[in-house]
């Protein structure tokens, strides 16, 4: 798992299920299971906000130096807004300094944190959002991240008690190369448009730290690179949710049809895609009950036999991963 989140530095997983489906699409043999194993007890990877301010799955090696780095950027992004929810500099400070006792012995979830907090003195308008930037600002901190779930409900804990042996990691210049490193090796070509698309920072400091590494490339039209040998890659993936691969880039010309995209990108959400030769092909949907599941296909266009039984594939190895048979859907094309 924490070679998966790697991958592309961390996976998006601001909806659980689609993060350990992000899993299984880069992953063979691993199970829903094993994922969350490693969340709950190996502990090799864990959630926290990360790019964006976005809940990533994330190596436990690399939660400290990624926070270190983006949390500032958040921090600077959010001020305004706390401000509005009435988190003042001194409501949070006060905040900060009550929260490791409040987190000390277990995993408490949003409620049972801002509970605590009113116990020593620190009260939490629960009207709005200020309990959910309340943790945001500790997590740019560096203090907390999440743990477990209860249910559907998430908890926190502090990083330090959870991930004891996690390391500092990079900071500086070396974290700012090797997050852009990173995006590149994931994503070549790509512009410092994509970059900064993709990780919330400015490109300019980045793409210098790395600048002997890069190739200068044309990509759509616009200037752009690729890090180390980048080829066209042919196959066919059911891509989960919220995938890295479909917000990595600004200009998403090259991976959907433009006049397809409305059906991706649907304001804040990004639906399941199909993924043939790098590019979206139609849309789907996994339907769980308790001893069975569909997955839906809703394809743009005619599919060949070839494809049909790439996405048959596919949809018996989601069965495999979370462990229920699993039957295929496919909607005509309109």
């Amino acid at each position: 798992m924490a070679q998966a989140a790697r991958l592309t530095t961390a996976l998006q997983a601001q909806d659980p299920q689609a993060a350990r489906l992000g899993v299984r699409s880069r992953t063979a043999g691993v199970t829903e299971a094993d994922v969350f194993h490693a969340i709950d007890v190996e502990r090799s990877v864990v959630r926290t906000s990360l790019m964006r301010a976005t809940i990533h799955l994330v190596s436990a090696d690399d939660a400290k130096w990624l926070t270190a780095l983006i949390g500032p950027a958040i921090a600077r992004k959010f001020q305004k807004r706390w401000h509005e929810l009435g988190l003042t500099p001194e409501l949070l400070s006060a905040a900060m300094d009550v929260l490791p006792a409040a987190l000390v012995d277990d995993p408490r979830t949003r409620g049972q944190v801002v509970a605590t907090l009113a116990e020593h003195g620190v009260v939490i308008d629960t009207a709005d959002q200020a309990p959910t930037h309340l943790l945001l600002h500790a997590t740019t901190l560096g203090l907390i991240c999440r743990g477990p779930d209860r249910g559907r409900e998430p908890t926190f804990v502090l990083i330090d008690d959870w991930l004891p042996e996690a390391p500092a990691g990079p900071r500086g210049d070396d974290a700012v190369a090797e997050l852009a490193r990173r995006f590149f090796q994931a994503f070549s070509p790509a512009t410092a448009a994509d970059f900064t698309t993709w990780s919330g920072l400015p490109s300019g400091r980045a793409i210098t730290q790395i600048r002997d590494e890069l190739t200068p490339v044309e990509v759509n039209g616009r200037a752009g690179f690729a890090l180390g040998d980048v080829a066209p890659q042919r196959g066919l993936r059911l891509l989960s949710a919220y995938d890295n691969y479909l917000v990595g880039y600004r200009d998403r010309e090259l991976i959907i049809d433009p006049a397809r995209r409305a059906d991706v990108y649907i304001g804040g959400v990004i639906r399941p895609t199909v993924l043939l030769d790098g590019r979206v092909i139609g849309t789907w949907r996994l339907v769980r009950k308790a001893e069975s599941a569909s997955v839906e296909v809703t394809p743009f266009g005619d599919l060949t036999k070839k494809v049909r039984a790439a996405i048959d594939a596919e949809i018996d190895d989601i069965g495999r991963f979370i462990g229920l048979p699993t039957t295929p859907s496919i909607t005509p094309p309109p």
